[in-house]
Parts: structure tokens; sequence; C-alpha cells
């Protein structure tokens, strides 16, 4: 029998992707050529990106720092590459089972799609202004590695990281998230949450002031915050991954930290003071 979720009473979700799963004995031959396309296709649109977008230069490395305060974005583009690279895996490896291949040899699929194409992207940004940056590839590889043990250990439900890109010419409104999910937090301990399953709590980091025009002070903020997990939201309202627009709402939903979704405390590592309450973007 299967056991009940104590905050509605309703057959008890693991995770949403394991829900999904065909039971055992059901596993169909993997679809190969869409396994190679995928790949091929990623490879392709990542080269297309730097290389056509800017001028040729000779192959150069460029040596960015990671998160120092006298690094060219404050750390952000590189929690940006492991935010971005975390998702690439976890999404690759969804999709990937879902066209029959074992969920162990999905997972790694993912991680392959997303390393080479961190690779590739590093690569053809040598030909570019930017340069390869190998602590890009670093933290691309780092990320990508996350979602595989997440996966592994099973704790998706209860842990994971998000991406934010607020359009913008810097990272100075951006805020990245490794979360700590409470829904997943009261499954495990068989605890009725109520409402506080649609919450999150999690550790952020952002920059601020770097590459701003005018220029105002450089911060380095290490933030903690209780946000709305809106993959859980989803999940409760019945929006599931196996419909084209399920599955959109919850690539958007489950990955990206929305502005004004959360509030928190943050702490500049540049100058040992601490900022908020706030949402963190825009403060």
């Amino acid at each position: 029998m299967a056991s009940a979720d104590l905050t509605t009473g309703a057959p008890l979700r693991i995770a949403e992707a394991d829900a999904e799963k065909p039971p055992v004995g059901e596993a169909r031959e993997p679809n190969r050529l869409l396994g190679t396309l995928i790949p091929v296709t990623a490879v392709g649109l990542v080269a297309a990106n730097s290389l056509l977008g800017y001028d040729d230069r000779s192959f150069h490395v460029n040596y960015e720092g990671r998160f120092g305060p006298n690094t060219r974005d404050g750390g952000a583009d590189k929690a940006s590459h492991f935010a971005d690279y975390y998702i690439v895996s976890k999404e690759m490896a969804f999709l990937y089972e879902k066209l029959g291949y074992s969920e162990n040899a999905a997972r790694w699929w993912g991680f392959g799609v997303a390393v080479t194409t961190g690779l590739v992207n590093e690569i053809a940004d040598g030909f570019t202004r930017h340069g390869a940056s190998w602590e890009d590839l670093a933290m691309d590889t780092l990320g990508a590695g996350t979602a595989v043990l997440l996966s592994a250990t099973r704790s998706e439900d209860l842990l994971g990281i998000r991406t934010s890109h607020v359009p913008g010419s810097t990272y100075t409104h951006d805020v990245y998230s490794a979360d700590l999910k409470i829904s997943g937090l009261g499954r495990r301990l068989g605890v009725n949450l109520g409402p506080l399953r649609w919450l999150l709590f999690s550790v952020t980091y952002g920059s601020k002031g770097y590459r701003v025009t005018p220029p105002i002070e450089q911060q380095r903020q290490l933030g903690f915050e209780i946000g709305l997990n809106l993959q859980q939201i989803l999940i409760d309202v019945g929006v599931k991954r196996d419909t084209w627009w399920g599955y959109a709402l919850h690539v958007v939903g489950d990955n990206v930290r929305f502005p004004y979704t959360a509030f928190g405390m943050r702490v500049d590592l540049n100058h040992g003071k601490w900022h908020g309450p706030n949402n963190g973007n825009f403060d």
C-alpha cells in the first residue's frame, strides 16, 4: 500500500520525477537517435553562440579568478556557471529517462552533455574577446556533478539549486540560490507541515556594483532567506512534467529564483556589513 502524504492525504510524492518513471519491468529500448542528436545539437548551438556572436581572435586563456573581491564580477559569474550547469545536467538526465535510458545511464548522459557543452563553450570563447576560462569550466563541472550526486542519493526533493538571470548587462541584480525544500524535510520527518511545505530555506550568493555605471559600492553578498517553492506549488495544483506545457512550467518554476519571491538577510563579504531584510535582487 502506498504511504500517504501527510499534508494532503494523497499518495506520497517522493519526487515528481520518480513518480513519473515507468514501473519496473516496463523498460523500453532507448531512442538512441534522439539520444545522439541532443548532445550534437547542444554542442553546435553553444559553439555558434560564441563564434558567431563576437569578432574572431587567436585562441587565448583568460585567468579570471573565482569568488575574490577583485574579480571582474565578484564571483557572480562563477555562481552562474555552477547553477546553470547543474540545471543542464539535471534536465538532460530527465529527458534521457524519457527517451528510455535507465536512471543511471540518463544521469551520466546528463552529466556528459553538460560538461561537454561547457568545454566547447570555453574553447569557442577562447577565440573571442572573452577568452577561455578554466575557472568557468571547473564550476560547470562542479554544478553538473552536484546534480548527479543529488540524483544518485535521491535528495532532489530535499535539496536543489536555482539560477537567476535578471535582464541586464551585468550580474548586479542576480541572486543564485542553494535550497533546502521544506516539503522534503516534512516528508522525511513524517510531519504535517500544511502550507509551510510551499517554502524554501536558502543560502544565496550575489554581487553588487561590479561593472556598474555610475559606480556604486562593490559588494559580495552571502544571504540567508525564506522563499516560495514554486516547484511544490506546481505539483500541488496538479501541474506535471508529462505534458509539454507542464514540463515548460516546471523547467522555469523549478530552476529559476524569481525576484520578490523571497526575503532575508545578507552579509557583504567585502565590508562585513549586514543588509536586509530585503529581496536581494534590487536592494
